[in-house]
């Protein structure tokens, strides 16, 4: 994504024209914020889109109460980020400097508008997807966590937090700044600082925190389920919402699938300088949240049934049942666990199945294995070699040539710090 990164700078600086403007007013209604006002909390469901006509508004450091970032929106510009598409949360405070107007309209309204307006809706989204694309890079978020090397169900949420693209603060247990997020001394937690940290910590709170694992009340209806979030879960729900269909995806554990996990993925036409597997999903995502796609995570199917007027009817893991006029089945696949005992003991605290930047940082100078022999093993290879002492590639057959393409497998031949086992 870094060759679009000049683009997405240029598109943050273009304000909406006096049309869309216009449009804007016929849906929403002025607001007025005095100075030192809270618009919006960390953490409070994002309903409105706010459009700046006067003032001037900042996020708020959750630490000290003070500036969190340089920057400040003023008149053109407009609140929010690509949790208003998907109908999660806040992940920041914004505060009104001085006296500050507004246009604030609904949710749902903003949709309307942005599909009959397609000019508006690529300049919004492409505004929003770069204030995520920055957050999750600079860590400036409530959502804390602390001694993920100390704790391997802490160092589960931060792999769930990073694969989903959630931006987050990773502190480490000695870090010195730790301490001033918690009450006593540094131990292992994870929180939406201010507020305390999190009982018994899962994935599944810290979606539902951010509004990312969708309440879904049993008697619901759409017209695509699409059990998967890979990319041809994602893609479908592109699809399916381009001609007007509603659509949910049900994903279990990451957005983006197997292909999530890669570190680079070059043989992938329209990227030629390659592209992360996160990234490229990350696109899909906000492609089908464009068009009205719904996501909700970590949740999973667990049993499928016909309804008597030829609909499905589809149970979830907390028994809630939601019926579609279809179901797209894009389960993908799961990678085969070696046949050693107490295996799982070890899955998350040195056994990983992906090559991330999280797990970057848990091998860093050390000695690393490979198991495997096809294009994600090979990147996961190449992209660890930066960092590890030394990787070794174990594959069960005499050759390269059948499970990785040439281009990879030449270069971690190639590469002085890999070492390709075979047989």
């Amino acid at each position: 994504m870094e060759a679009l990164a000049p683009d997405l700078r240029e598109m943050q600086r273009r304000p909406l024209t006096a049309e869309h403007v216009a449009a804007l007013r016929t849906i929403a209604t002025e607001v007025t914020f005095n100075e030192g006002d809270i618009v919006y909390k960390a953490g409070e469901p994002l309903s409105r889109f706010l459009y700046l006509l006067d003032g001037e508004m900042e996020v708020v450091n959750p630490l000290t109460g003070g500036r969190l970032v340089e920057s400040t929106l003023g008149p053109s510009q407009f609140t929010g980020d690509m949790s208003l598409l998907n109908g999660g949360a806040a992940s920041l405070t914004i505060r009104a400097v001085r006296d500050t107007s507004v246009l604030a309209a609904a949710r749902e309204d903003l949709f309307d508008l942005m599909s009959r307006i397609p000019e508006m809706s690529d300049i919004i989204i492409t505004v929003y997807a770069a204030r995520w694309r920055r957050q999750a890079e600079s860590g400036d978020t409530s959502l804390t966590i602390i001694g993920a090397e100390a704790d391997r169900d802490i160092r589960g949420i931060e792999a769930f937090a990073s694969r989903n693209r959630i931006p987050f603060r990773a502190l480490a247990l000695d870090d010195p700044s730790a301490a001033d997020y918690l009450a006593g001394p540094p131990q292992p937690a994870v929180m939406f600082y201010p507020e305390p940290p999190i009982e018994a910590p899962t994935p599944r709170k810290i979606a539902s925190r951010m509004g990312l694992d969708l309440p879904i009340e049993t008697g619901g209806h759409v017209d695509v389920l699409i059990v998967g979030g890979g990319p041809s879960g994602v893609a479908a729900a592109v699809y399916a919402g381009a001609e007007g269909l509603s659509s949910l995806i049900v994903e279990e554990t990451a957005l983006g699938g197997q292909a999530g996990t890669s570190s680079r993925i070059e043989n992938y036409m329209g990227f030629p300088t390659g592209i992360s597997g996160s990234d490229l999903v990350l696109r899909g995502v906000i492609q089908a949240m464009k068009f009205g796609g719904r996501f909700a995570m970590p949740r999973s199917v667990r049993a499928v049934k016909r309804t008597g007027d030829g609909k499905f009817a589809a149970t979830l893991d907390d028994d809630v049942t939601i019926t579609a006029g279809a179901i797209v089945v894009a389960a993908g696949v799961q990678y085969r666990r070696l046949p050693f005992a107490r295996l799982e003991e070890f899955e998350g605290a040195g056994v990983y199945y992906a090559a991330t930047d999280a797990e970057a940082r848990y091998c860093r100078d050390a000695d690393v294995y490979v198991i495997g022999g096809g294009n994600s093993a090979g990147q996961a290879a190449m992209y660890l070699s930066r960092t590890a002492n030394h990787v070794h590639v174990l594959v069960r057959s005499a050759s390269l040539a059948a499970s990785m393409s040439d281009y990879l497998s030449s270069r971690l031949v190639a590469e002085p710090r890999i070492t390709i086992h075979y047989n």
